[in-house]
């Protein structure tokens, strides 16, 4: 049942997951509250290029909230608080049997904190960063659902760009450091926006490549759900939308196309978010 389409995959990655090479200025600060929603879904993307199919269909959301603090003139921290609410439905006949129970689960996602460090100045900065997301043990094998990956994760990455007036772009890269026997990770991207009065649209495209040196056992019914598995995996481009209420308010919008990916949900999804900064 293979599909030869783009599919859209409504995000929020108004983080970015401080890929930017530009921090807050000395004591400025960046707050954002979103709402990230997957409606039911039934298949993910697997390596092949193929369809996993699920015995239930799944629906995800999460509330999150990221921040940003300029704790000097070229470094900033970071912090990201995720909230998970998932849902297993109602049988799909994908299987003779459902294997999975019907059934709800919320906790917290993988909590991060990081640091960005700007190295010199001047029109073409190079910054580096370190995030470290700590584990999140929510789990119920009855459903197979689960709320972020129960390891430790180190993100080292290297960011430069150049900004404009109403223009700018960045690209990054990262090597993801997993505990508890998951793979590593290749993180890459780039990101180039314009701004058309108090609106700014953002071209985007992430490559988030699984190094499959990882061997942890999983259970069954984790592996069927395929939530925070092992080896997971995408290439995206994409379109977000900043719109500036005033020099502090605005809202964020995002639109991502997944081209292919491996253990991810291959279905639409949708996000927004407000935020608040103080430069």
């Amino acid at each position: 049942m293979k599909k030869h389409t783009i599919l859209l995959l409504f995000l929020l990655p108004v983080l970015a997951e401080a890929q930017s090479p530009w921090p807050r200025s000395k004591a400025g600060f960046y707050t954002q509250v979103a709402w990230h929603f997957i409606p039911e879904y039934s298949e993910v993307f697997v390596p092949e290029g193929e369809y996993h199919v699920m015995d239930r269909a799944l629906s995800e959301g999460t509330l999150e909230w990221y921040g940003e603090y300029g704790i000097g003139s070229r470094t900033t921290i970071t912090g990201v608080l995720p909230i998970r609410f998932l849902k297993n439905g109602e049988f799909l006949d994908n299987f003779a049997q459902p294997y999975t129970q019907q059934g709800s689960l919320s906790g917290f996602g993988n909590i991060s904190v990081g640091v960005r460090h700007q190295f010199n100045k001047g029109p073409m900065p190079i910054t580096g960063s370190l995030r470290t997301d700590f584990a999140a043990s929510a789990y119920n094998d009855a459903t197979g659902l689960r709320t972020g990956y129960n390891a430790l994760t180190f993100l080292p990455m290297l960011s430069t760009g150049r900004g404009y007036d109403k223009f700018y772009w960045y690209v990054y890269g990262g090597y993801g450091i997993r505990t508890s026997d998951y793979s590593d990770f290749l993180d890459l991207g780039a990101e180039g926006g314009l701004k058309i009065g108090q609106v700014w649209i953002m071209l985007f495209s992430q490559w988030k490549q699984p190094m499959r040196n990882g061997n942890i056992e999983l259970p069954f019914n984790n592996r069927l759900t395929s939530l925070y598995v092992n080896d997971q995996g995408w290439v995206s481009i994409g379109l977000k939308s900043v719109v500036e209420i005033n020099r502090f308010w605005g809202a964020v919008v995002s639109f991502a196309g997944a081209a292919t990916g491996q253990w991810v949900p291959a279905s639409p999804g949708i996000g927004g978010g407000v935020y608040f900064k103080w430069d």
